[in-house]
């Protein structure tokens, strides 16, 4: 036998070898396979115990997930509901028949998303949200329809979209481009709140009427003129930002009801406007202004009132002088009210000693004042015979916990208050100290 004879020999005997060891592997992979059957057979009959639950106890769970109503989540996000949809199918085919889970939203066109979706994706919610009331945040102020970028919806869309469902409007807040106020209309029985801020003080006033909101009882406005079309007779809480024209007063005295007031960086009218209005039922006054309190303050007669805060500048200013403080016990000697709660936010001339001194006459400060500087040290107003310093754990958790159940709500309402995109750094910083200060101390207020 030759050399090439021999070679050929030797690679059929290879070919014959590897054939059997095929086999054998094909052997034990058809051995691996069934082990690995039974093994999924022995996980196919556990359950695990989340989806053991009864569809309603997880819907009911579900509920809890996004941010508390009527606060918007956003349409995508970890906050937002669709976060549900993409663990399980179970938990998908739940989500999706869960309408108080789509009953809020957020929508911002001014926020990256695909324009394309997103109107689709807001219809969406509204259709899963069935008959439930729901809450909404809309900013599409950012341009008009003629302005809108190609491809994107008209900002007007996501308004008429949502008027679709206008008798499931509960809690409404609306940044709108002057045009898009006009085409508010229609009877909105559920509505009890309602934010609007408009791009423009151009803008033709919508074709609603008072009647249309029969439950309204909360409102922010950034024009005096939108009091002309909302019932303020009914309205307990009133929120003004930047109002400086004439109307102001007018439509302060229309809101008879009032129980709290905010008032941020408005004008008061000018001296001689008057004699002080009378709000027999408004226990909180917030005012945020720089150089206003004690113009603000005397066109108020106020025997309700148990709760006032101002915010003074941030740029370094000395507002709070003993004019503030004169104009505080000339408000509470018009008024005869007990005030529980002041808070003050500034910086100035006038020290703590010097405001508890003003003020000892009324007997409700004595473990109730707080006053805030714009440095982010909120201290507990001291006694003026003690100039030590107060820690800020200790001092404001004794401020705190106050007795009285009504004044732990006016501090709530009153630190809280302030959730404005255009607030100071200064503010942000000392909303955040005090909060993490409620928490450590199990006591966190409500926003």
């Amino acid at each position: 036998m030759n050399d090439a004879e021999a070679a050929r020999a030797a690679d059929r005997a290879r070919i014959v070898a590897i054939d059997a060891e095929i086999l054998q592997l094909q052997e034990q992979i058809r051995l691996l396979q069934l082990e690995k059957e039974c093994f999924r057979g022995r996980l196919d009959t556990y359950r695990y115990p989340v989806l053991t639950l009864p569809n309603e106890i997880t819907s009911e769970i579900f509920v809890h997930f996004p941010p508390r109503y009527p606060d918007c989540p956003r349409l995508s996000g970890l906050k937002s509901p669709t976060t549900l949809t993409h663990v399980c199918r179970k938990w998908r085919e739940i989500a999706l028949a869960t309408p108080k889970l789509w009953r809020a939203f957020s929508v911002d066109i001014d926020e990256e998303y695909d324009e394309a979706e997103r109107l689709g994706v807001m219809q969406a919610w509204l259709d899963r949200s069935g008959s439930c009331p729901f809450s909404m945040e809309l900013v599409t102020h950012a341009y008009g329809d003629d302005e809108a970028p190609n491809g994107y919806a008209a900002p007007s869309e996501y308004l008429t979209t949502t008027l679709l469902h206008r008798e499931r409007w509960q809690h409404a807040q609306l940044h709108l481009a002057a045009e898009e106020v006009a085409l508010i209309q229609g009877p909105m029985p559920l509505l009890e709140s309602l934010s609007l801020t408009v791009g423009d003080l151009a803008y033709t006033h919508p074709a609603a009427s008072a009647s249309d909101f029969p439950r309204l009882r909360s409102a922010t406005l950034s024009d005096a003129d939108h009091g002309n079309w909302l019932p303020l007779s009914q309205l307990t809480t009133l929120t003004l930002k930047q109002v400086c024209d004439t109307n102001y007063l007018a439509l302060l005295q229309a809101a008879v009801n009032l129980v709290h007031l905010y008032l941020i960086d408005c004008t008061p009218p000018r001296s001689g406007s008057g004699s002080p209005t009378t709000f027999t039922r408004l226990e909180t006054l917030v005012v945020k202004d720089y150089l206003c309190l004690p113009k603000t303050l005397d066109m108020f007669t106020l025997p309700a009132l148990r709760g006032l805060q101002w915010s003074g500048g941030v740029w370094g200013h000395p507002l709070i002088h003993f004019g503030h403080i004169n104009s505080v016990t000339s408000l509470i000697s018009r008024s005869g009210c007990k005030l529980q709660q002041v808070l003050f936010t500034g910086r100035g001339p006038v020290s703590e000693a010097s405001l508890r001194a003003a003020l000892r006459p009324y007997p409700p400060f004595r473990k109730s004042l707080l006053i805030v500087n714009m440095t982010g040290t909120p201290r507990h107003a001291r006694d003026s015979r003690t100039d030590s310093g107060c820690d800020l754990d200790s001092d404001l958790k004794r401020f705190l916990h106050v007795p009285n159940a009504s004044s732990e709500r006016v501090f709530r309402s009153s630190v809280w208050w302030e959730s404005t995109r255009e607030q100071e750094h200064e503010v942000v910083c000392n909303r955040n100290r005090v909060r993490d200060v409620c928490v450590r101390a199990n006591r966190c207020p409500t926003p």
